[in-house]
Parts: structure tokens; C-alpha cells; sequence
């Protein structure tokens, strides 16, 4: 089972799935990444499952896992760390 790790935009208007940006990065290189990163109680530092918002500076230091560019606009979108397992 391989799990994909992405970034979420929403609309922040009606909450629809705007776009999904794929990461390259291990649940070890986001907490390293990511020092500021609260991890939810159910989740563990090797796993990272649950959705986590992300903020203008937390999407700058993801930046270079990322496959293709990300411009955010958080006039717009809010953005999210999620996690599924392997869909393509």
C-alpha cells in the first residue's frame, strides 16, 4: 500500500475541491519540514493520516516536495495537508 500525501485547495466560498497538489515527502521529512505541525491524538509521527490546515509559510517550506508549482491565493482557497492511499 503506498500512501500519497497532497496539498488541498478549497474555495473558500463553497468548500469545493479546487485543485490537488501531489507531494514527494515521507511523514518523518513533514514533522522535520514542518516544525510548527500539532499533530491530532490519533495520529502517529510515522503515519501522519488526518487532514491538517496549512498556513502561507507551511506551504513555502513544502514547496520543494512538490510536483509541480503551487501559487496560493488564501484571498480564495484555504489549503490542507491530506493523506490517501494509493488511487491511480
Amino acid at each position: 500500500m503506498k500512501i500519497e500525501r497532497v496539498i488541498e485547495e478549497f474555495n473558500q466560498l463553497d468548500e469545493y475541491l479546487n485543485r490537488e497538489y501531489i507531494l514527494n515527502i515521507s511523514p518523518e521529512e513533514i514533522l522535520a519540514t514542518l516544525d510548527d505541525l500539532v499533530l491530532s491524538k490519533d495520529d502517529f509521527p510515522h503515519e501522519i493520516y488526518n487532514c491538517y490546515d496549512l498556513n502561507e509559510n507551511q506551504i513555502q517550506k513544502l514547496r520543494p516536495f512538490l510536483t509541480e508549482e503551487i501559487y496560493p491565493d488564501f484571498d480564495k482557497y484555504t489549503y490542507q495537508l491530506s493523506c490517501y492511499e494509493d488511487r491511480y
